[in-house]
């Protein structure tokens, strides 16, 4: 019985060295949420705006506390300034946990970036988002937790993800991704 507890006592204190040895890289791209199973994708404004819409929607999931994300903003204005006369929306997604909304929204304020940000106006949606960006089944427990990698860049059309890209955007790639897309529709 004394092994047990001995056993017991060492694995949580490995735990515990594990979890502060990891501690910035987790707490940072991981989010703790208490689902609501009323909701769903379908009801969102994403969905009606840009989901269902047979126009191509870039979306960037991003994250304030994301060096590499921040990297690729003027990437991404560009991007969109060389797309301004076409039918293509820009849109951004950020992952930042639920705590750190008020820094989410002074960071949005500073308009960095040339394109809408759709956090705050889905953010009673953001599991079911991260679900779908990721590619992730819903969790059927109460309470889940994730983890994401960002920056992450999806390109979207009527209910399809056509093109993905992780990591910092390649612009030259996206764009002529983007040019042969408009060619083909």
């Amino acid at each position: 019985m004394k092994n047990k507890i001995l056993y017991l006592l060492l694995f949580l204190f490995a735990f515990c060295v594990m979890f502060l040895i990891f501690k910035s890289k987790i707490v940072n791209n991981t989010t703790i949420t208490f689902k609501n199973k009323n909701l769903t994708v379908e009801n969102s404004p994403f969905y009606k705006k840009y989901y269902n819409s047979n126009e191509i929607t870039v979306v960037n999931i991003w994250a304030t506390w994301c060096k590499p994300c921040l990297e690729e903003i003027p990437s991404l204005n560009k991007l969109k300034l060389e797309y301004k006369d076409n039918k293509i929306n820009f849109i951004s997604f950020s992952i930042d946990n639920m705590n750190d909304i008020e820094k989410l929204k002074k960071f949005i304020a500073t308009k960095k970036f040339e394109w809408e940000d759709i956090t705050i106006e889905n953010l009673e949606y953001k599991k079911h988002f991260e679900n779908l960006f990721y590619d992730k089944k819903p969790s059927m427990s109460f309470v889940s937790v994730s983890s994401f990698d960002v920056p992450r860049t999806l390109v979207i059309r009527n209910k399809k993800i056509i093109k993905e890209y992780n990591g910092l955007i390649d612009y030259n790639n996206i764009s002529e991704f983007l040019k042969l897309e408009l060619k083909n529709n």
